[in-house]
């Protein structure tokens, strides 16, 4: 684009622009379509609906968008591709149409899973960490274990006084 202002062609630069502009409110769609079919799916699988899930597509969004205005960098100091590319083709910023697409289909993609399988992979993370936190803890475990046999021989002395009455 920089080419382009420097060659005083504003009507290429107004279309890069343009480009630029679809490609972030496209950006923008697939990351309203992900969330309102997110919150779909926690609703679907009886998931509380958390602040935490705000802060992901709050984090996600900025990621996105901060990859976008790289890829907007790269389209406006892209002084090559206009040397070697013909001239409509050349005022296409590239980078930013590559980026914008990329993260669509990502988004498309975390649409189209099912809520079971991101289900059953948050469910495998939490016993992960649950197995960790034991292995790290073997105290408590230890604990567990004693009072789990103490119960068990205080049902059989239970057991034993019963059949002794019954006698």
């Amino acid at each position: 684009m920089i080419y382009e202002i420097l060659m005083k062609n504003y009507d290429n630069v107004y279309l890069g622009f343009f480009v630029v502009s679809t490609c972030w409110v496209a950006v923008l769609l697939a990351i309203c379509v992900d969330f309102y079919f997110g919150i779909k799916k926690a609703r679907m699988i009886g998931e509380a609906r958390t602040s935490e899930g705000f802060r992901r597509t709050i984090s996600k969004s900025t990621y996105y968008f901060a990859l976008m205005f790289f890829a907007l960098i790269f389209d406006f100091f892209d002084v090559i591709s206009p040397t070697f590319i013909s001239h409509p083709l050349a005022s296409v910023p590239f980078v930013s149409v590559f980026v914008g697409l990329g993260l669509v289909l990502t988004e498309a993609k975390s649409v189209r899973e099912k809520a079971e399988d991101k289900l059953r992979r948050s469910s495998d993370d939490t016993f992960l960490e649950a197995i960790k936190l034991i292995s790290k803890r073997q105290d408590l475990v230890d604990k567990a274990v004693n009072i789990l046999e103490a119960e068990k021989v205080e049902e059989k002395e239970r057991e034993r006084k019963r059949k002794k009455k019954e006698d």
